[in-house]
């Protein structure tokens, strides 16, 4: 017998990218939802390499969990981005290009709004 899922996750298109100079700790990840665009600007724990992924993917289950100020973790290469937030909210997608370390952990927060 096939289980189904207790619920579907919808699924909006968008990016991701470090923003600022050097070896920054900031990033914005903006989404097209509804035509309405999510974005979720951030900070890292500590600085992170440049890196930038044009295709990437945010699941989640209601609109009410792309609000306010929420904690994210997750990991930047070597070829892929994952960050998950507690509210069971994910965004993934392929690297523009391969991450240079090969892989880094990242722990953070930021804060969801809309335009």
């Amino acid at each position: 017998m096939i289980q189904r899922p207790s619920h579907i996750m919808h699924i909006a298109q968008g990016f991701v990218r470090r923003i600022g100079t050097g070896g920054g700790a900031k990033f914005l990840a903006t989404f097209s939802v509804k035509d309405t665009h999510f974005t979720f600007g951030g900070i890292f724990v500590s600085g992170v390499p440049h890196f930038s992924c044009r295709n990437a993917k945010l699941k989640y289950d209601c609109l009410s969990q792309l609000t306010s100020t929420k904690l994210v973790e997750g990991s930047i290469g070597p070829n892929n981005l994952t960050l998950r937030f507690l509210n069971g909210t994910v965004i993934e997608g392929a690297l523009e290009t391969p991450y240079d370390p090969p892989g880094l952990e990242v722990i953070g927060c930021g804060i969801w709004f809309q335009s």
